[in-house]
């Protein structure tokens, strides 16, 4: 009866420390901002007037879940970052459909990482008049 009485508070530290990990690996990621963002394969990039609808994947050959996004918005430019991991692959598909609360109008969408910056929406001058209307831009990217 002794022995049980230390096992089991031992068993349910273990199980709290385990649990800790995988919350610190799981959102802990979002401390770091953009340094720890990777590439995300893009298909499909939809702004309105107060979201961004981002459609993507991990362009990974190693299955990598899908984590979360880290977003910044400045002067016109929302910068995305996007973050897998292979722990995660197991349990879920690196294929994501995030959706991006915005303040104010964006003209650029740019997809950032630890060391590069690439543009994945660009606002058409041509399409303004056409984006008022009906308040969606449309980016076709690659499937």
């Amino acid at each position: 009866m002794k022995l049980l009485k230390r096992i089991i508070p031992i068993f349910l530290i273990l199980l709290l420390i385990l649990a800790a990990i995988f919350a610190l690996g799981r959102y802990g990621w979002k401390l770091l901002g953009f340094q720890v963002c990777e590439e995300a394969g893009i298909e499909s990039v939809e702004v309105g007037s107060s979201t961004v609808k981002i459609k993507g994947f991990s362009p990974g050959s190693f299955p990598e879940g899908f984590c979360g996004y880290y977003a910044e918005e400045q002067d016109g430019r929302l910068y995305v970052g996007f973050a897998f991991s292979a722990v995660f692959g197991f349990f879920e598909t690196g294929d994501f459909d995030v959706t991006i609360p915005v303040k104010g109008e964006i003209q650029e969408v740019i997809l950032k990482t630890k060391q590069t910056e690439t543009s994945i929406w660009t606002a058409d001058p041509g399409e303004a008049a056409a984006a008022e209307r009906c308040g969606v831009f449309r980016y076709p990217g690659r499937k």
